[in-house]
């Protein structure tokens, strides 16, 4: 199976998704100019949302730092894994046109604690000084050679869509939680996105969860075979989509194997750029059951709250608890070294009498995710995956959801 492509940067000069070489106004003898006044929040926010995308522990100095480039069309903001680049443009008044890179957390420390209003940016004996507080305080900072910083992606796009801001960021907070953390199937380790003529489908498993959540509409631009986008770079996304004033632009260059995300903030351009990971990305709709003919049906509150009583007796691996599914109840229990509990709760179930095992922590991640007070459990058998719905319309008619939890067999289940 093939491993998503990485980047292993040389000693000279590395490159972001999309690119290579030096940025069109390097100064390759690290003699950086920068001059620029600008708001404090201004100069936080940039700073904070590019963060999200340097490592915290980098082999190359360079990639723990932010490129700071001002232009007359403001600040721009940059920071970037290799794998992930998030930009961000602000306002500023430029009066020398310049770029340098600040260590990424120091600086970020720093200008966080400065008081709000006005400060200066500029070079001083050969670092970043920051002037604040109409000269009550100044801080300065050692730069790398910002000439060597990966450039901002120039995407090329085979196609784009646009969506609501806040949409996106339901659609992604849906579903990511059940992406994989597990490296051997490395695909799994991003959400998948679909688009359509008449529909946007998005759907993360890791084998023992599956979460699928689509909105109508016209989204052929994404194609159809869909792309597979890291866990890691849907946080940066998530984010800015749920904060974005504007709609969230996607685009794919599936050949590059990148996507890019931007959106206004207000006054702020925020663009967030990722390689894919490369597939092929499981069947979903294969294992997704078509017969299961009982149906539970349970307040999605007393139920979240009675697994997450009886999930303090559970083993710590496993995390099992048992469900005794009855007519007209349903019986949450767990028995460990730990110790016992159980909790009953009002629920409708018509067919015989079972008792199935899941996994805690997946089951109060799959409900927190359903927007409705009531939900459905649709179940075959005590070891074959049940599907987990809201019950009754979600609060956006143009959308739906669906989500897949396999059951963990019980200890004195037969067979």
């Amino acid at each position: 199976m093939m491993q998503p492509r990485t980047m292993s940067p040389s000693a000279g000069t590395a490159s972001a998704p999309g690119t290579s070489g030096r940025t069109s106004t390097s100064q390759p003898n690290g003699k950086d100019e920068i001059q620029l006044s600008i708001q404090q929040g201004d100069l936080a926010f940039a700073v904070s949302r590019a963060l999200a995308s340097v490592s915290a522990r980098s082999p190359q100095p360079l990639l723990s730092c932010l490129l700071l480039e001002a232009d007359k069309g403001g600040l721009r903001v940059t920071g970037t894994d290799l794998d992930v680049t998030t930009a961000v443009r602000v306002p500023a008044e430029v009066k020398t046109p310049g770029k340098v890179a600040v260590s990424a957390r120091h600086f970020h420390e720093v200008v966080r604690k400065i008081p709000k209003g006005t400060l200066t940016i500029g070079i001083e004996g050969g670092q970043c000084e920051v002037r604040y507080g109409d000269g009550k305080g100044w801080s300065r900072f050692p730069v790398q050679d910002a000439a060597e910083f990966p450039r901002v992606p120039d995407l090329k796009a085979d196609g784009a869509v646009t969506l609501e801001g806040d949409a996106l960021s339901r659609l992604l907070a849906r579903t990511a939680y059940a992406a994989s953390t597990d490296e051997v199937r490395p695909q799994l380790n991003g959400v998948l996105v679909q688009g359509g003529e008449k529909a946007l489908t998005v759907v993360a498993t890791d084998g023992h969860r599956l979460a699928r959540a689509t909105r109508k509409g016209a989204f052929g631009g994404l194609g159809k075979d869909g792309v597979i986008v890291p866990s890691r770079a849907l946080q940066t996304v998530s984010r800015t989509a749920e904060e974005a004033t504007s709609p969230v632009t996607v685009e794919i260059a599936a050949g590059k194997n990148q996507a890019g995300f931007s959106a206004q903030v207000g006054e702020y351009r925020v663009q967030i750029f990722t390689r894919l990971l490369e597939g092929p990305y499981p069947n979903y709709d294969q294992v997704i059951p078509r017969d299961n003919p009982r149906d539970l049906q349970v307040r999605r509150q007393d139920l979240m709250e009675a697994v997450d009583i009886v999930a303090s007796h559970a083993d710590n691996i496993t995390r099992q608890v048992r469900f005794s599914v009855r007519s007209g109840k349903l019986g949450v229990s767990s028995a460990t070294e730990l110790g016992a509990g159980e909790h009953q709760i009002e629920a409708q179930y018509r067919g015989e009498d079972m008792e199935i095992g899941y996994n805690a922590t997946y089951l109060l991640d799959i409900l927190r995710s359903l927007p409705t007070e009531q939900v459905v459990f649709r179940l075959k058998t005590a070891l074959s995956a049940g599907v987990i719905e809201p019950l009754g319309e979600l609060p956006q008619a143009e959308e739906e959801l669906l989500c897949l939890i396999m059951p963990l067999r019980l200890p004195d289940a037969a067979g």
